[in-house]
């Protein structure tokens, strides 16, 4: 864990301000500023829980979306039944992914959004029936190869993915579980980049 004493000079140098780095961790700002100042003393949960946050950041330093992403994207047509859907991300254990109109990205869908539609529905067989392009949410962000992890960071405070693309086209998708795994792996460790796999359906 670190040292209180060097709370601030760490906080700085990943880039936290003190609200930041306090909903991270799941604690109030204001402990984060009598921390800094020494005026208190932490518990051991609250500096277990302002180590885990920075030194994931430290560990992100330096490296770049094309070192985390995941390669080849896993898409879905938009004219793909649910069930269809359903089977992609059961197949390729994935819990969200871009919706495509060929090759053009139009949205995302989630198990969580077919979930619900499940669940609120009286006849679950007949929603798994409906076209995925009914159901398109919003798209994902699109960052380019070189964009710094840690300026992804909070991105995922309210996105639960974002794609990575070049000129070439969309290259790789990161989520929070990638910049986890990044985290702790050696800074040198890069994901291979390849074409994106869009999955078509005839």
């Amino acid at each position: 864990m670190i040292d209180p004493k060097q709370l601030k000079k760490i906080r700085v140098q990943v880039g936290h301000t003190q609200a930041e780095l306090a909903r991270l961790a799941g604690v109030s700002q204001s402990i984060v500023a009598k921390l800094e100042a020494g005026t208190v003393d932490p518990t051991f949960s609250t500096l277990k829980a302002l180590s885990s946050v920075l030194n994931s950041s430290l560990a992100t330093i330096g490296k770049k979306a094309q070192d985390v992403m995941t390669s080849p994207v896993i898409g879905v047509q938009d004219d793909e039944k649910l069930s269809g859907c359903v089977a992609i991300m059961k197949k390729n254990s994935i819990s969200q992914m871009p919706v495509m109109a060929r090759r053009k990205m139009v949205g995302t869908i989630s198990e969580g959004q077919i979930m619900d539609l499940v669940a609120s529905s009286e006849d679950p067989s007949a929603v798994l029936e409906q076209k995925v392009r009914a159901h398109v949410l919003p798209a994902f962000a699109v960052v380019g190869r070189d964009t710094p992890v840690d300026a992804l960071i909070s991105l995922f405070q309210v996105l639960p993915a974002v794609l990575v693309s070049s000129e070439e086209g969309v290259e790789g998708i990161i989520t929070k579980i990638d910049v986890l795994v990044g985290a702790s792996q050696n800074p040198r460790t890069k994901v291979n980049a390849t074409q994106p796999e869009f999955r078509r359906r005839s």
